[in-house]
């Protein structure tokens, strides 16, 4: 083979050899974000204080970057090798618009919840409503889940579904208005589909100082 054969075939081995290991690169993030792991930035104040507070103020835009998981949307023949459960953080695509949302699961199926005069209340297994314990509230949230319309409702999350709260209560669009700012008219429901669910928050992978 001459010399400036050899040196062009080696040339386009090495150039196909990157642009494979660019492809295998690709295809694995795409597959880690579509089904393991995924990225996502925390817009707004409705989680504060416990995500997006920045020198110990809630930031009102687009602030931290969180890493969510992807298992809780495995569905294997109806096993799911992951569960979602009360006190969960999720993101989850908005049921009314075209956004995604984050929020905390205060209620999955077969729970009954009950808000009254800004307190938050879960039935037990004896049938009485006992306040639901949320020290991740701050002061200014703590006895203050306002309900907009009345002082008192209750729900009884449907299987398939949950009820999710901000813990910024005061500042929140969650299933208390039906993720609306219109609040619950017509066919609006309080509750979230698990399908609309993207993924659980793991950890805030950006600031590092946070």
């Amino acid at each position: 083979m001459p010399e400036k054969t050899k040196e062009t075939f080696v040339l386009y081995k090495f150039l196909f050899d990157v642009l494979l290991d660019v492809l295998i690169v690709i295809v694995l993030v795409i597959t880690i974000r579509a089904f393991f792991f995924a990225p996502f930035q925390i817009d707004g104040p409705s989680m504060c204080n416990t995500l997006n507070i920045y020198d110990e103020e809630c930031f009102n835009g687009p602030g931290e970057r969180i890493l969510t998981s992807r298992l809780s949307k495995w569905n294997l023949f109806g096993w799911r090798p992951v569960s979602l459960e009360a006190g969960d953080i999720i993101v989850f695509k908005a049921p009314y618009e075209d956004k995604s949302y984050i929020k905390r699961i205060i209620g999955v199926a077969g729970d009954t919840i009950k808000i009254e005069n800004g307190e938050v209340l879960l039935k037990n297994e004896e049938g009485s409503f006992v306040e639901l314990s949320e020290p991740y509230l701050n002061d200014e949230n703590q006895n203050n889940t306002d309900l907009y319309r009345s002082n008192s409702e209750t729900y009884l999350v449907p299987e398939g579904k949950y009820f999710v709260l901000g813990d910024n209560r005061i500042r929140s669009s969650d299933s208390r208005r039906c993720f609306r700012q219109l609040g619950c008219d017509g066919d609006a429901s309080p509750y979230l589909d698990h399908d609309l669910i993207q993924g659980k928050a793991k950890m805030v992978i950006f600031p590092f100082s946070h």
